[in-house]
């Protein structure tokens, strides 16, 4: 429901609610985008016109899509930038494993886990599995992440003593496994990504339609985690690194500036970004 003027938000807030709102669909309406967004139909519109305006939002007959300027923003994040380049061989040849399987490498960010690559395949006709996606509580991935990461809020359906128990073996036996609990379709097996101090610092994962193809796969995840754990620790790190920050970006020597592979999500940002329904 709307917020009423008396009620209302910064702007900056208001506006940033709106490209949540966009970063979960395709092309958006006013009227569902104001809702998403807890927004005066009125308020939304105006900061709409805005963004536009500023290219982070692209308006095409009444329905909105973020452009291309928020997409340029969010390659520049770091984590981005480091596991794009530690991660585009492995994600290569665990595709030349596992098929029409998609993969996806994501990381733990506010709360949520965020998918900052991978490669396309099968379940991104049912699910978009792209760079930005936020995954559903209880993904795989984030049980994983959760090593490092604890969520501060429980996923739905689980105890803290269930979801500690699922943690504890994913912890244990290096992959995490999940078989419809998040998206009644897909089946999915992660592994764990780690810094050179051992912290887990992202998820590399397989998603399938079909749960049979997953269970196999396991050992190949991991491996590919691991070659992308070793790149990692090899990117040279800035001068005035902070602690915790991540390694600057390092084009892949192979091929510099090329796309990684047909259907991969690691190439250099196109102007138009689409997710898929």
């Amino acid at each position: 429901m709307a917020r009423s003027g008396a009620e209302g938000r910064g702007v900056l807030e208001g506006a940033f609610a709106l490209m949540e709102a966009l970063a979960h669909g395709d092309e958006v309406g006013l009227t569902r985008l104001a809702t998403d967004a807890e927004l005066p139909k009125a308020t939304a519109h105006r900061l709409l016109g805005q963004l536009v305006a500023l290219g982070a939002v692209q308006s095409r007959s009444g329905r909105y899509r973020l452009g291309p300027r928020t997409f340029r923003l969010g390659q520049a994040w770091h984590p981005a930038r480091a596991l794009r380049a530690a991660s585009a061989r492995p994600l290569r040849e665990l595709a030349s494993a596992s098929g029409r399987l998609s993969l996806s490498v994501s990381v733990a960010e506010a709360g949520h886990t965020i998918i900052v690559g991978g490669m396309r395949g099968e379940v991104d006709d049912v699910f978009p599995l792209r760079s930005g996606v936020v995954l559903p509580p209880g993904s795989a991935a984030e049980l994983v992440l959760a090593a490092s990461n604890p969520v501060a809020d429980l996923p739905e359906g689980r105890t803290k003593a269930s979801w500690a128990r699922e943690v504890a073996r994913a912890r244990e036996q290096g992959l995490a496994f999940e078989y419809g609990q998040c998206v009644s379709t897909l089946s999915c097996v992660a592994a764990p990504v780690l810094s050179a101090s051992g912290q887990v610092v992202a998820a590399v994962a397989a998603s399938a339609l079909d749960g049979k193809q997953i269970t196999p796969l396991g050992d190949a995840v991991r491996r590919a985690a691991a070659m992308i754990s070793a790149n990692l620790a090899r990117l040279p790190a800035p001068a005035a690194q902070a602690p915790g920050e991540w390694p600057a970006y390092e084009k892949p020597a192979d091929r510099p500036g090329k796309r990684s592979g047909a259907g991969s999500d690691f190439s250099e940002p196109a102007p138009d970004l689409r997710l898929r329904a």
